[in-house]
């Protein structure tokens, strides 16, 4: 036993000297001994960070090479790796510094450059600091003069892939770049893979340099392998009808070449449908024939129904609690549902909508709803309720609904008695977004529109009535920073008794979207007793200048201008003023200050008669 342990120490004791002497033997006897002292440097960037534990602090400075060069001789430099290592030691540093030329001209061999000379020099200044210098001097760069690119494999005749080779980044005469020549290959591999060839690989691939000549040979050889395409699509699911899932897969179907692009297809579709909270996808090689690869989807059923409750305020309704429901799977053919309420002094409302897929669920739907408001103004009251019934269609950026609906209204306007009316109406929608892609949620390239046309036979409805109602803005990139706002609006009906005629179809003027210095809906067409009633017209227009002032704030300015009317437009009113905009991840938040600069009568302006616009704003 006592044997034992005195080998044990022994051991020990022969590894800690080892752990010493061997650094100190193989560390050059001086610093100045295997390198020659560097000239002075033209260019030089100094290397800096936290002095080490052990109180050895190391200045390193290298110079003749700058950008990604010098990045990348810092990144293989084993003396920069180390220098704030809390274990730094003097023996450390001298033990590194010996393979630092060949690490620097290691380094810049990925550039083409096979000749770099380097001068080097270590001192040490005083007992803790030493300085280590490197003059690069990169030599010729190594060019391209044989280039062997060749298609193997069934892929060897793709258009796709010989375009892709005719074009490869690398070419005869070209200065050597390891980086290129790596980009090129995964590309080409990427593409075979795009288009069927899962098994794509480089069955040679080398670089071959003469540095007495700073020549390069590049070879590579693109073996595609065999092509696939996608035998079935098997569905793992029990929440929806299977046929009604795969009416979501009509872009990629069994007998479709297998790749990437197509699987990601397959995810997207699904996750957009808005059923799952998770789409797998996972090929099944293991049971490939004839090159055809089953591929198993699996799908986990996303939360049912969301809630969702909002307390808000805006200067058009004043303070507002709003409430919404929805539910996103009522049944296994995936029909959806949603309501929402929301209650305030001026305007309440609830509203409920039921959805059906149909055909093409991605694009088309029908739709179902039923809305009871009520509208309460200085002028006028209003208790409606409608039931709408609409078919959905989505081609692009362009969303069109054909709808009818029947609409029951009791209003009061002015001093007038209560008037009952109702309407049967066929009408259609058409709308289009457009936005600069990657600009959120700074907007300053984008531009939305919407049109509404309906109608109503005066058999079946109090009175006859057809109305148009038109709506655009634009945002137009400005200067550095800012943006020009342009927004416009136009309605105009034809109406049999307009007595009778509603008070939710008429048009009216002013508010925080419309012309901003006056009140909402109070500008149009008004009785003897000066109330305003509202016109079978309107006519406004904005223009507004915004400047980004930090990452999330803009400051505007802005001049409105138009009226509601019924025959001509005699009056237009004019409203103008600033403002600021919060940019929030789902839409701009709006603060405006705002003033009429001609009121009825042509009344002068005064500062008690600014206007105070508080609202919310997303592009259609």
């Amino acid at each position: 036993m006592k044997t034992d342990v005195t080998k044990d120490v022994l051991a020990g004791v022969l590894s800690g000297l080892l752990v010493w002497f061997v650094p100190l033997w193989a560390a050059p006897s001086s610093p100045d001994t295997t390198a020659q002292e560097s000239a002075q440097p033209e260019k030089s960037e100094t290397g800096t960070g936290k002095q080490p534990a052990s109180g050895v602090k190391l200045d390193i400075r290298i110079s003749g090479i700058e950008g990604e060069l010098l990045d990348n001789a810092r990144a293989y430099l084993g003396l920069e790796q180390k220098k704030n290592d809390p274990l730094l030691s003097s023996l450390w540093i001298r033990h590194l510094y010996k393979k630092a030329v060949d690490q620097i001209r290691e380094s810049l061999r990925p550039f083409g450059y096979y000749n770099a000379q380097v001068k080097a020099s270590l001192e040490q200044q005083g007992d803790h600091l030493w300085q280590a210098r490197f003059h690069v001097d990169p030599g010729p760069r190594t060019k391209v003069v044989e280039l062997d690119l060749k298609l193997l494999g069934e892929g060897a005749g793709e258009k796709e892939l010989q375009k892709a080779l005719q074009g490869f980044s690398l070419k005869k005469g070209d200065y050597l770049d390891d980086a290129v020549y790596e980009k090129g290959k995964a590309g080409l591999i990427t593409l075979a893979e795009e288009i069927g060839y899962p098994d794509a690989q480089a069955s040679k691939a080398q670089i071959v340099v003469d540095p007495r000549s700073n020549t390069a040979r590049v070879v590579l050889h693109l073996d595609t392998g065999k092509k696939y395409y996608i035998d079935s699509i098997r569905l793992h699911q029990d929440v929806l009808n299977e046929d009604f899932v795969r009416r979501y897969l009509v872009d990629v179907q069994p007998g479709d070449v297998y790749s990437q692009e197509n699987l990601l297809e397959i995810q997207r579709a699904l996750i957009e449908a808005g059923y799952f909270s998770l789409v797998g996808i996972k090929p099944q090689f293991d049971e490939v024939r004839e090159n055809r690869v089953p591929v198993d989807v699996r799908l986990e059923p996303g939360k049912r129904q969301f809630y969702s409750f909002g307390l808000g305020f805006d200067t058009d309704i004043g303070v507002n609690l709003s409430v919404r429901w929805n539910h996103r799977r009522l049944n296994r053919r995936g029909h959806k549902a949603d309501a929402q309420m929301k209650l305030s002094m001026n305007n309440s409302y609830l509203l409920g909508n039921y959805w059906i897929p149909i055909r093409d669920p991605r694009t088309t739907k029908l739709g179902f709803s039923a809305r009871l408001e009520r509208e309460v103004l200085d002028d006028s009251e209003s208790n409606m309720f409608d039931v709408n019934a609409g078919y959905y269609w989505e081609k692009g950026d362009w969303l069109t609904k054909y709808y009818t609906e029947f609409k029951y209204e009791k209003f009061t306007l002015g001093d007038q008695a209560a008037q009952t009316t109702h309407f049967l109406s066929l009408g259609a929608t058409l709308q289009r977004t457009w936005r600069a892609p990657d600009k959120l949620p700074y907007l300053r390239q984008a531009w939305a529109m919407f049109g509404d046309i309906n109608g109503a036979p005066s058999g079946i409805s109090s009175t006859y009535y057809l109305r148009a109602h038109l709506k655009a803005r634009a945002y137009l990139p400005l200067f550095g920073r800012g943006r020009l706002v342009l927004r416009g609006e136009y309605g105009t009906a034809t109406v049999g008794d307009f007595d009778l005629y509603p008070t939710s179809l008429r048009f009216y003027a002013g508010g925080d979207n419309s012309v901003r210095g006056y009140d909402w809906k109070t500008l149009g067409p008004e009785d003897t007793q000066g109330n305003v009633i509202g016109g079978r017209q309107v006519l406004t227009a904005s223009m507004e200048y915004d400047h980004q002032v930090a990452e999330k704030w803009l400051a505007a300015g802005f001049v409105d201008a138009g009226n509601a009317y019924n025959d001509a437009l005699d009056h237009v009113f004019i409203g103008a003023g600033f403002g600021a905009r919060w940019l929030s991840p789902v839409g701009t938040v709006r603060l405006d200050l705002a003033w009429p600069f001609n009121r009825e009568n042509d009344e002068q302006t005064r500062f008690s008669d600014l206007r105070v616009h508080f609202g919310f704003e997303v592009l259609m």
